[in-house]
């Protein structure tokens, strides 16, 4: 009987501790393409989630850097692409640059292999959940997302990515302010 017992005791333990590191271990699962919102800028865009790439990038143009004087930060002034293509003059401060590898089909051979884009830090929601990353500012008016969300996103929301699916995440759990617009195209 005591043998009974303590099996079922210790079979207990296992299965307790197991459902609760299962639970504690859960990983979010996107789709090919996800929507985002971006709380400084109040846009909700589609963005297009990639694996290979490292950081996010947003539709932008027309990036200027202004040197802050003294101790105050420097400045990003640029236009962000809206998804019905108008424009919306930003403002924000300068995280950092940094260099992106460029195609070989898009530059000549007295060209640089790289662009130097500004960075900015952002508060991304999806799916209810938000995090600070770094998003990187890129014409992407070519492409057919205004955004991307790269592995280092990807590992701040703790998320894995099911290529079969797109919009696993649902966009109303990210509030929109009230005066923020809607981007959804």
């Amino acid at each position: 009987m005591r043998f009974a017992v303590l099996s079922l005791l210790i079979f207990n333990s296992f299965f307790l501790s197991h459902s609760v590191n299962a639970a504690t271990n859960a990983q979010r699962v996107f789709g090919l393409s996800e929507y985002v919102y971006i709380e400084e800028l109040g846009v909700r865009y589609k963005a297009k989630v990639d694996t290979g790439a490292e950081s996010a990038s947003i539709n932008a143009i027309n990036a200027k850097v202004e040197k802050g004087r003294g101790k105050k930060d420097d400045l990003v002034h640029f236009d962000l692409v809206l998804p019905d293509n108008t424009l919306k003059s930003v403002t924000l401060p300068l995280s950092k640059h940094i260099r992106i590898k460029r195609r070989a089909a898009d530059y000549a051979d007295d060209e640089k292999d790289y662009s130097r884009r500004p960075v900015l830090e952002l508060t991304l929601c999806v799916g209810g959940e938000s995090h600070k990353v770094e998003v990187n500012l890129a014409d992407r008016r070519q492409f057919s997302k205004p955004m991307l969300i790269g592995s280092e996103p990807l590992t701040a929301f703790g998320a894995l990515v099911d290529p079969s699916k797109k919009y696993l995440q649902d966009k109303s759990l990210c509030p929109i302010k009230a005066d923020s617009q809607e981007h959804d195209e």
